[in-house]
């Protein structure tokens, strides 16, 4: 059963990039605490792209996960950099002119790209799958991406419940929250593309 213990501790590292994603929308979304529902939509939004697309780099082959592995991050990268750039400008607009300060809304297309965005480099992550967990058989690595899957759920739920804390002891400062959740977003950007770049790994 050592692969199944590898298994977890395999998802919990591929679900931190889904934490910070998460803390940052608990920080900035409106509504989330009144509206819990969401809190869980996002979640499994999250855990199901995050699952879902070392399944199809799994089924895909070698050859296409290679080629998406060229250009993941770069696409990552630009899509959370615009994402974070623009709270991040919101967020500096709002102190500036409080009057135009204004909370972040909930868009299902917002948290859908977010999802996309967040685990586009997990494509190649399936080919690796079996090594990683150290897989004997292969329905061993279809229960691994449930896992990835149902870990991620439950982290992404511990950031949106943890983002909502902080703005709840921001006592809902909008542009406070949105430089925060901006800053975190493009320094998660940057990361994804120094990984993706192989110039650091964890």
């Amino acid at each position: 059963m050592a692969w199944l213990f590898r298994s977890f501790i395999f998802s919990i590292a591929l679900a931190m990039d889904c934490l910070a994603l998460s803390v940052a929308d608990g920080l900035t979304i409106e509504g989330l605490k009144e509206k819990k529902w969401r809190i869980f939509f996002i979640a499994a939004i999250f855990a199901l792209f995050q699952g879902l697309f070392p399944l199809i780099g799994y089924l895909l082959g070698t050859a296409f996960s290679q080629w998406i592995d060229r250009f993941d991050h770069w696409i990552a990268f630009g899509l959370l950099l615009l994402i974070g750039g623009k709270m991040l400008f919101e967020g500096i607009r709002g102190v500036v002119k409080p009057e135009k300060a204004r909370p972040k809304q909930f868009r299902y297309g917002s948290i859908l790209l977010q999802g996309v965005a967040d685990s586009l480099d997990a494509f190649a992550i399936g080919i690796t799958v079996s090594a990683n967990i150290q897989s004997t058989a292969e329905w061993q690595n279809y229960v691994c991406f449930g896992i990835i899957a149902l870990i991620t759920f439950g982290i992404s739920l511990l950031g949106l419940f943890a983002g909502g804390w902080i703005n709840k002891l921001l006592k809902g400062r909008y542009s406070v929250t949105e430089i925060i959740g901006g800053s975190i977003l493009v320094m998660l950007a940057i990361v994804l593309l120094l990984e993706g770049l192989h110039i650091i790994s964890w």
